[in-house]
């Protein structure tokens, strides 16, 4: 943690709804670098600041969008660019996903390597092994499975079934026999229906 370029000095004066604007974006950094299982509130503290000072200057360029939405904005492109940095493989889309974030927690991130999180390089080497390392176990694991088709077996009940419905198929005068016979027992059982 260094000392900032940023100088109070270069603060204009803002507005109630503007600092209520940019408390929101601190809170929602803030939130999720806890997320991050960083509890360090001093390097918490100064982490939002940094950012938000970048949110800040972008937000003279983009001006229709919200300072909570720059702020998050510029939260995600860092914690990518860094991460991206120490694992030395380039991110999809240069955002951190759920293996990255994985990554973060599997190498231990929150309890030893706090003092670390988003600092330019060199990082200490244990701490880009456990990164690397992490990152490919956080990996999905993808097996090659052959199925090979197997004829299905029935009990006995299934088995005559089968047989019976082979020999509906091969001889129409045995199924039409059949359906007259459901055909006549359904007229006999409507007529008990209808006279009682």
């Amino acid at each position: 943690m260094g000392v900032s370029s940023q100088s109070l000095n270069t603060l204009r004066p803002l507005s109630e709804t503007e600092l209520a604007e940019w408390e929101e974006a601190y809170a929602a950094v803030e939130a999720y670098l806890g997320a991050l299982r960083l509890r360090n509130r001093l390097l918490v503290a100064e982490l939002v600041r940094g950012i938000l000072w970048r949110a800040s200057a972008r937000q003279v360029s983009e001006p229709e969008k919200a300072p909570r939405v720059l702020a998050m904005e510029e939260a995600l492109a860092e914690i990518a660019d860094w991460t991206q940095d120490v694992l030395d493989i380039p991110l999809e889309n240069r955002r951190l996903m759920a293996r990255g974030r994985l990554a973060l927690l599997l190498a231990g991130m929150p309890d030893k390597w706090q003092g670390v999180f988003l600092t330019p390089a060199p990082w200490p080497p244990d701490f880009v092994a456990a990164m690397k390392s992490s990152y490919l176990a956080a990996g999905p694991r993808f097996a090659e499975l052959t199925m090979v088709p197997r004829p299905l077996e029935f009990n006995a009940i299934g088995s005559s079934a089968a047989q019976w419905w082979e020999t509906m198929d091969r001889k129409p005068i045995v199924r039409f026999m059949f359906v007259a016979l459901l055909g006549a027992l359904g007229l006999v059982a409507a007529w008990y229906i209808f006279l009682e």
